[in-house]
């Protein structure tokens, strides 16, 4: 039985040179490189769910030992899959995702040159697939607009009767940007505030699994607010600064109930700063979070 004929080397191309004269000769020499794919390997196998059914469309990624990203590829109607030719290396990750299940990794492995590598993958639905997003952006009203950074954004659920309930609180970041996840569907009311602006209020609705809601505010600017200012300093029990510590902003109501309506940080110095604020009583609440 005949072997399997493979180029020892990768096909080459030299440069152009013409033959212009009867005659006349020309030399063109050409440097081949060995094939690479010579060495290399194939990593293969299936990706079924938790019943055993296997899951096309999954994607398949590998990424060196440093996470970068290296190759994909998409299983089949059957579930599998197949990486060929890949080159030999001592530390490969390998991951699977499909849409509807949690991503799912391999541990890492080796490939050594013409190995056949098997890596199958069980995907787990994800629990929170359905769920949906409300993601924001507040600017004001100058030309050109400024994001309106440390706004308070409340988000409320509207029930069939049309009565409102506060569900989750958030402050916009630098860039006026805010994120509401987890989200059933139904009926919502995005409620913000800024100092020194007027209240605004957006109805959204969600009503589709996996919704991406985007919602745009344009915050104007209050002709009313006085231009106060409340600011201090953050320290520890031993009189120390501390720095990058969230700061909120409560005004106190006539009933002395509190309603966030602003949030900083403070600098390396342990300040912090609030301006654009309206006549009224006020505290201020702070920690700083770490992660261990």
């Amino acid at each position: 039985m005949a072997g399997v004929i493979q180029d020892q080397y990768e096909l080459g191309q030299s440069v152009k040179k013409s033959l212009s004269e009867l005659g006349q000769e020309i030399r063109l020499d050409l440097s081949l490189k060995p094939n690479s794919n010579l060495e290399a390997g194939t990593i293969f196998g299936t990706v079924k769910d938790t019943q055993g059914n296997p899951v096309p469309g999954a994607t398949i990624k590998i990424m060196d030992k440093d996470h970068n990203p290296l190759a994909h590829t998409v299983t089949g109607p059957d579930g599998s899959y197949i990486i060929s030719p890949f080159p030999p290396g001592p530390e490969y990750h390998i991951y699977a995702q499909a849409d509807g299940y949690l991503l799912a990794e391999q541990l890492p492995f080796a490939l050594l040159p013409k190995q056949q590598v098997e890596k199958n993958f069980i995907l787990t639905r994800d629990p929170d697939a359905l769920l949906s997003i409300i993601a924001g952006e507040v600017m004001d009203n100058q030309t050109p607009p400024h994001a309106v950074k440390g706004a308070i954004v409340n988000l409320y659920q509207v029930d069939e009767l049309g009565h409102e309930t506060l569900i989750a609180v958030t402050y916009t970041n630098e860039f006026g940007q805010f994120t509401f996840r987890d989200l059933q569907k139904g009926n919502y009311i995005v409620r913000i505030s800024g100092l020194g602006y007027i209240p605004v209020a957006i109805s959204v609705v969600i009503s589709a699994d996996s919704t991406i809601a985007k919602v745009i505010a344009t915050l104007n600017v209050d002709p009313q607010a006085s231009k106060g200012t409340i600011s201090g300093v953050i320290t520890d029990n031993n009189n120390v600064p501390i720095a990058d510590a969230d700061v909120v902003l409560y005004r106190v109501e006539a009933d002395g109930s509190l309603t966030p309506i602003a949030v900083t940080r403070t600098n390396d110095e342990g300040v912090y700063l609030f301006t654009k604020v309206p006549q009224g009583d006020y505290k201020i609440k702070s920690t700083k979070s770490i992660t261990i």
